[in-house]
């Protein structure tokens, strides 16, 4: 299994692989830091992610904007949770337009969340 963690906090990005890592050492874990990376990492490379944590507040390209764009692509379906700081309700609403999106989670994401999604 791969997970993707795209979020241009470095500090979240560390305490997430570490968790995952701890939940099981076996999981590749694939980082980047802000969704134009990740993008083009998926075009260029036909990304294997099984599960991606997506942040929607990041550089260059939001995650909003990756998700506007994979919808564009060919891509193999990566199951997708937004993972963000943000309550708000409207874009909980938002995220329910994209068919990519199986969840908003919101952080801190707990080890429980990362086993209930690595289980599904």
């Amino acid at each position: 299994m791969e997970i993707c963690i795209v979020d241009d906090d470095r500090v979240y990005q560390l305490l997430m692989k570490r968790l995952i890592n701890r939940i099981d050492g076996n999981i590749a874990i694939r980082t980047f830091y802000n969704g134009e990376d990740a993008f083009n990492y998926y075009k260029n490379n036909h990304c294997k992610c099984q599960i991606m944590l997506l942040d929607i507040n990041m550089p260059k390209m939001d995650g909003w904007e990756f998700l506007e764009n994979i919808n564009k692509e060919d891509f193999k379906d990566s199951c997708i949770y937004l993972a963000t700081s943000s309550i708000d309700y409207s874009d909980q609403e938002r995220a329910k337009q994209f068919d990519k999106v199986k969840g908003y989670l919101t952080k801190p994401i707990t080890k429980e969340k990362i086993l209930e999604i690595t289980k599904e």
